[in-house]
């Protein structure tokens, strides 16, 4: 593929998709690393999460829930400076609004990073007040810069429900909702009807549908396809030309059932509209090194490159990359796997590793006496916080918090752990909060020092820079993203 420096439209491009919480900490060395092995990559933020619009950044402590734009980081300033860096190394990157995200509440997102999933049903309220908020950050983005890929997560809508109901009940509730009209569309689909999926190494996968299977996905998966419809029908409504799009369906409690991703994906390409990248729940967990069968692994991980290869040459995309710490990469043996299984075209997303090296480099006395004592106040204030939400029925409040805290305490008491360790899993899960915690004067305090730490500690700096550009490199180099344009 032929791409110029500054702001591209990938396409189907095999690249990594990086997300720049801090960008004034990260973005020289992640775009030092993307100019030295000739990679095109993207950059972005979460939507639903990370970033927000301007007025949610801006907006005094507690009118908006702590966890939304919780790095403090607005989608017109990320967009900025990520346009500012590309023109400075004069290399080509996506800017990508990630994981724009219809879902009941923002603290629901959050916890869902952490593997928590509460069963409560979206309102019809809800539903709307979340894309009002979609549609308001697309705005602003906008308005910034050319944004080319977008990701969106409609598997909140997923009804799973449908598959506890016996048949009857699903025939029932589906001749209810259908018209004879849409029937037959779905019959003419899927009846008496073989696909042939092919890997790119000639592997044969057979797929086909008896009409009580297509009754129950339908059931389960069609709200979720309309509101994919409702972004993806705006998206295209307001931009000119080409635009990137990828669904987003591993944030779930399960594996993404093979046969039930093709129904989905063969109904989202039959409505006339495209998709450029698929991310399924492959068994990977935040922040976790993959820790199952590696040739489990693979075969899952091809059969799902062969789903995507049929629809039109798109591409899997791995979410949840990062692992169990800075160094480690997705755990021994993955990265080798995911190249095998896809003959080398995928795209892979990491994000929330590169602030938590940040953290790790503070606790290991990189910054100094002043960097080690402002780890331990991050720490402290987040340890503080956490059991404030688990009493006092916070946003956050879960039994996996309460048993991460519990966990830390006992390791602590037990000597398996030291005091401010920055492993434990309830700050390497929630570090997040410090950005979003402000000070009398509604300043992001501590997002606001580590800045100033980055920019005035000179060893520091010089320190941060190499660390973040050699993630970055084990990255390029482990998935092959060198020289990929």
């Amino acid at each position: 593929m032929s791409l110029k420096s500054g702001i591209n439209f990938f396409g189907k491009l095999h690249h990594p998709a990086i997300g720049i919480r801090i960008p004034e900490i990260f973005l020289p060395g992640i775009t030092t690393a993307l100019k030295k092995y000739h990679t095109a990559g993207g950059l972005m933020l979460s939507y639903g999460r990370e970033t927000s619009t301007e007025k949610v950044i801006n907006a005094p402590f507690g009118k908006y829930p702590i966890s939304l734009g919780h790095t403090g980081t607005s989608i017109r300033f990320y967009l900025t400076e990520a346009q500012k860096w590309a023109k400075r190394q004069k290399i080509p990157v996506e800017l990508e609004a990630d994981h724009l995200i219809i879902i009941g509440s923002p603290e629901r997102a959050v916890k869902r990073i952490e593997g928590v999933f509460e069963k409560e049903k979206i309102s019809q309220k809800q539903l709307e007040a979340s894309f009002r908020y979609n549609f308001s950050a697309l705005r602003e983005a906008f308005s910034t810069a050319r944004v080319g890929c977008f990701t969106t997560d409609t598997s909140d809508l997923f009804n799973l429900e449908v598959d506890k109901w016996s048949q009857k009940e699903q025939e029932k509730e589906f001749y209810k909702i259908t018209t004879s009209q849409l029937r037959k569309e779905l019959q003419s689909r899927y009846l008496n009807k073989r696909f042939l999926l092919r890997a790119f190494d000639g592997a044969e996968y057979q797929v086909r549908f008896e009409w009580e299977e297509v009754i129950g996905l339908y059931l389960k998966y069609q709200a979720s396809l309309k509101a994919n419809a409702r972004l993806y029908d705006y998206l295209k409504r307001k931009l000119k030309g080409n635009f990137g799009f990828e669904i987003s369906m591993d944030e779930t409690e399960f594996l993404t059932p093979f046969k039930e991703a093709f129904f989905y994906l063969y109904e989202w390409t039959c409505s006339g509209r495209h998709f450029d990248y698929l991310a399924p729940n492959i068994g990977f967990k935040k922040r976790s090194d993959y820790t199952g069968s590696l040739s489990a692994l693979e075969r899952r991980v091809k059969k799902f490159s062969a789903l995507c290869r049929y629809f039109d040459s798109a591409l899997v995309c791995f979410h949840s990359g990062s692992g169990t710490s800075p160094w480690s990469g997705k755990g021994e043996g993955v990265y080798p796997v995911l190249l095998k299984a896809t003959g080398g075209r995928l795209k892979y997303k990491i994000s929330g590793v590169y602030y938590e090296l940040l953290l790790e480099l503070l606790a290991g006395g990189e910054a100094g006496r002043s960097g080690l004592e402002l780890f331990q106040e991050i720490f402290d204030r987040v340890y503080e916080f956490c059991w404030e939400q688990v009493r006092e029925g916070g946003e956050l409040k879960s039994p996996l918090l309460k048993k991460q805290l519990l966990k830390y305490e006992r390791d602590l008491k037990a000597g398996r752990s030291k005091a401010r360790d920055s492993r434990a899993d309830f700050v390497r899960f929630h570090s997040w909060l410090a950005l979003a915690f402000r000070d009398e004067k509604g300043r992001r305090v501590y997002r606001q020092q580590l800045v100033e730490l980055y920019q005035k500690n000179s060893r520091f700096k010089k320190v941060v820079d190499r660390e973040v550009f050699a993630l970055t490199e084990r990255l390029i180099l482990g998935l092959n993203f060198k020289n990929n344009y």
